[in-house]
């Protein structure tokens, strides 16, 4: 565990203010939920994840799509990627998503990358035909499905990724 050595008072109603660069080293955003557990004489604060709590559907999804497009599909929330089918599943699961990934997520629109060389995480790179697929639930971006290929996708293959990137929101929001 990193100690970050910054004190904080707890307010009259049990308020406490998390600082500025923890948040924006967490890629916490105003609104956004944090998990607290207690550990002995320990309070922890997790970033919660709405994705992580549909592993069975996320890995049932990237399954589906690695068995029906054969390529690499790799989901995540906006902090690292949470389920992956394909050779690449020991690269990245459990990694960290890179900066690049995140802005795509949050231009919040379907991004159909050629033949490009892009960072997937903070040091491994791909250059292949990538589809970033958003997943947006309550009007915020929660994850993405990523599909990382060596060929071109079809206009069926994309539709059918967004259609699951929408499935994956509509669980969240209910």
């Amino acid at each position: 565990m990193k100690l970050a050595g910054i004190v904080r008072r707890i307010d009259e109603l049990g308020r406490i203010v998390v600082p500025k660069e923890i948040r924006k080293t967490l890629h916490i955003k105003n609104g956004e939920n944090l998990e607290i557990f207690m550990n002995d004489d320990q309070i922890i604060l997790k970033k919660y994840s709405e994705l992580s709590n549909l592993t069975e559907l996320s890995d049932t999804i990237t399954e589906t799509l690695n068995t029906y497009l054969k390529e690499n599909v790799l989901l995540s929330d906006t902090d690292k990627f949470i389920s992956i089918s394909g050779p690449l599943k020991k690269k990245y699961i459990n990694e960290e998503i890179s900066e690049t990934i995140l802005k795509y997520m949050n231009e919040r629109k379907n991004v159909i990358l050629k033949n490009k060389k892009i960072n997937i995480t903070k040091d491994k790179t791909e250059n292949s035909n990538i589809i970033i697929s958003p997943i947006i639930a309550g009007g915020d971006e929660k994850g993405a499905i990523i599909v990382i290929s060596d060929k071109e996708l079809t206009t069926n293959n994309i539709d059918m990724i967004n259609l699951l990137s929408k499935v994956l929101a509509k669980h969240i929001e209910s």
